[in-house]
């Protein structure tokens, strides 16, 4: 079980750091698209900077979800302060499922807001709303990460 929990924590970081990158270039791409159109056309792309502003969330929250992968997001734990490892082991299984439980109750909220983004979104602009999709996608994936640290806490624990 140990090892397919890391297996499965190990393939989910390459998906979102593949995604981040792709992301991150499309950025890249149309800034410079942007640039270019702006400078020698005197015209921009039609959405561009809405596209831009919803990429950045591709980038950011795959990147916070390897980062709980990495254990190198921010702990709120104050148990922790303490830096012992035998507490921290203690409270690595509930503070993980905690965490897993925050988020998610936002999964639930952020797709509940996606989902009423789609219904409402007029049908020229569809496609900023799809972009939207990556709130509820990632805030199941840090409830997978974090559920993933609780198992992991869990067997660490017994041996």
């Amino acid at each position: 079980m140990l090892h397919a929990c890391r297996r499965l924590e190990r393939l989910l970081c390459h998906v979102e750091l593949g995604t981040a990158l792709f992301a991150y270039a499309a950025i890249l791409l149309l800034a410079i698209v942007d640039i270019v159109g702006r400078n020698l056309m005197g015209a921009t792309l039609a959405g561009s900077d809405l596209a831009v502003r919803q990429l950045v969330l591709w980038v950011a929250l795959p990147g916070a979800a390897l980062a709980v992968a990495a254990q190198r997001h921010l702990h709120l734990d104050p148990a922790g302060l303490a830096a012992r490892p035998r507490w921290t082991r203690l409270t690595a299984l509930p503070f993980n499922l905690a965490a897993a439980g925050v988020c998610a109750l936002l999964a639930r909220a952020a797709w509940a807001y996606w989902r009423d983004e789609m219904q409402y979104q007029s049908p020229d602009m569809l496609w900023l709303a799809w972009l939207g999709v990556i709130l509820p996608i990632t805030m199941g994936l840090l409830v997978l990460h974090f559920v993933l640290r609780a198992v992991l806490a869990l067997q660490e624990a017994r041996a």
